[in-house]
């Protein structure tokens, strides 16, 4: 399979060759200055192609001779006018400079130019999905983007469904780095039903999707299906005998730290995460250092949180193009810990790390941040500060004030960055979990409450006074009554034939909340059912929305729709449309 290849090559250069994160060090080297009019060795005159491939793949570890074989191959196919061999002998060329994906990426493109033409199934499709896998893990995300993109773009037009979805699946992984989750998860999903309906699926792929669909599930805490796709890919791992059992078994633990069963966490995390390959497996391993951190911190253990913190730096450190929204919690966390404990040289270690991977990641931020409420607490910046200050001593009083003033400019960065990313996963968590259980609340059929002996007695009031009551509540509900501005208890009362005190007492008995409370959740609600149902009623002001749902102003709309959801409405409308 296709996918099989590409691994085969990327797991090469990883294990063999100079690491990713390093590439840009070297330089490019123009296409020009290459001569092929290569004299081919007699020893290789009479091979055939094929035997000139086989010998390219038997020599891993001699780059010499595989520059040999490779440029053999593209003279004897430039000699015969072999145009398909040419572009077979450019793939060779360009894996034997893998030590050097930029001059890679010059035959890759003089591969992909000579078949542009030729309407193979294969090329050119596959020169550019090399590059766009190479450039992700660079973290050059938009350039890998443009890459799997023409890469599906080529695959369309020649039928090579398998590759459309290999891209399709790099596209997503992509999507995922930038926490961009309903759109990873859709195309996760495409690749899922595709391999789960192809008669000559990859199990590698197939595995990759589940764990893919587990992790952006336990992100977005839809832990049934997150549980759901871990366990079928851990059986099919098992099963196939292949290496992502010890992966499932992270996310397994990842899925219960969100299930609040921390030390069944830890253990999972830990029985599994030491027998990962970090060069193949980076995210999966920052992720459960990550999470092991942050079960030790719920269980109060600091120290061995820190230890994990550190790890979680660890990882970033070797591969600093493993980059997520947790490595910035991290930093805040070590940060934190160690201005505690008043050891200010690792305070301002933390916070120049940080500023690093903010500086390598500058362009992902501003995507992943335009929406950023500058809020941060002024105060907490200026105590910052002034330890800053007290822990940087240096001679020269000049460049001291440069270096305070930059990382004072990189913590309010870092701690907006930081608090907006927890405050909008508190947001998207609360939003999530409120429409699951109103969703459930609006499923079930609203009944006429039923009077309990227990509580008449409790109230002291007659079983048909009481029944009256709820009955008139009940019409008053259904017909959606309380929308109008003017109710009060007293007209409220006068209008079911009783009096306030009777009234009042029912609906702190058999409602659970005072009268103010009770008529303004009736009213959250009519505002939450137009506005998840009716698109035009979304256009509308908060004012507007408050007026046509009963209260008299945005202010205390807005009070008591924070206090029924847990999150503003303005915050509400955002994940809603984001759903």
């Amino acid at each position: 399979m296709i996918y099989n290849f590409i691994c085969n090559y990327f797991t090469s250069l990883l294990k063999n060759r100079v690491p990713f994160s390093l590439f840009i060090l070297y330089c490019a080297v123009p296409f020009a200055q290459e001569n092929f009019e290569f004299t081919i060795p007699d020893s290789l005159a009479s091979k055939s192609y094929k035997e000139l491939r086989a010998a390219f793949n038997t020599d891993r570890k001699d780059s010499t001779r595989r520059l040999i074989y490779a440029k053999t191959y593209i003279a004897k196919a430039t000699k015969t006018n072999e145009r398909l061999e040419m572009v077979k002998g450019y793939e060779l060329l360009g894996f034997a400079n893998d030590h050097n994906f930029r001059k890679s990426f010059i035959y890759y493109d003089k591969g992909a130019e000579i078949s542009k033409d030729l309407k193979n199934v294969q090329y050119p499709a596959i020169f550019y999905t090399y590059k766009g896998a190479i450039l992700s893990e660079k973290g050059s995300y938009k350039e890998a983007l443009e890459n799997h993109l023409k890469a599906i773009e080529y695959a369309e037009v020649n039928n090579n469904e398998e590759l459309i979805y290999v891209n399709k699946h790099n596209i997503g992984i992509l999507k995922r780095h930038l926490e961009l989750y309903e759109e990873a998860l859709l195309l996760f999903k495409e690749c899922y039903v595709y391999e789960l309906k192809s008669s000559e699926r990859d199990e590698h792929d197939f595995l990759r999707t589940h764990l893919a669909l587990a992790d952006i599930y336990t992100e977005t805490r839809v832990l049934d299906s997150a549980k759901k796709y871990n366990t079928a890919g851990y059986n099919l791992a098992r099963r196939l005998n292949k290496g992502y059992v010890k992966s499932f078994k992270v996310y397994a633990g990842i899925i219960s730290f969100h299930e609040e069963k921390y030390q069944k966490a830890i253990v999972s995390i830990k029985n599994a995460i030491d027998s990962l390959d970090q060069d193949i497996q980076k995210y999966t391993v920052m992720n459960g250092f990550f999470y092991s951190a942050k079960a030790y911190e719920v269980l109060q253990q600091e120290k061995k949180a820190i230890s994990y913190y550190k790890k979680v730096d660890s990882v970033f450190t070797k591969y600093p193009y493993n980059f997520s929204s947790n490595l910035m919690e991290s930093y805040d966390a070590l940060y934190k810990y160690y201005k505690k404990v008043n050891d200010k040289t690792n305070a301002v270690k933390y916070i120049e790390k940080a500023l690093y991977a903010y500086n390598i990641h500058k362009e992902d931020y501003l995507t992943l941040s335009d929406k950023i409420k500058k809020t941060f607490d002024r105060r907490e910046l200026l105590e910052k500060q002034k330890a800053l200050n007290k822990a940087l001593n240096q001679k020269d009083k000049k460049h001291a004030t440069f270096k305070i003033i930059a990382l004072i400019v990189g913590i309010i960065f870092i701690f907006v960055l930081t608090a907006f990313y927890i405050k909008q996963r508190q947001i998207k968590k609360r939003f999530q979990e409120f429409v699951k259980n109103h969703e459930k609340a609006q499923k079930s059929p609203k009944k006429p409450v039923k009077i309990d002996e227990a509580e008449v007695q409790k109230i002291g009031l007659a079983d048909d006074i009481i029944e009256q009551i709820l009955s008139s509540l009940y019409t008053f509900e259904t017909k959606h009554a309380y929308i109008k501005s003017d109710i009060t208890l007293t007209s409220l009362s006068k209008q079911f034939k009783t009096n306030s005190a009777y009234l009042s007492k029912v609906i702190n008995t058999y409602k659970n909340k005072k009268f103010a409370a009770y008529l303004n959740d009736l009213r959250i609600d009519y505002a939450i059912h137009k506005i998840q149902s009716d698109t035009h009623f979304r256009l509308y002001t908060f004012q507007a929305i408050a007026l046509e749902v009963g209260f008299n102003n945005s202010q205390s709309f807005t009070r008591a729709f924070k206090r029924k959801t847990g999150i503003k409405p303005s915050d509400f409308m955002r994940q809603l449309e984001r759903s």
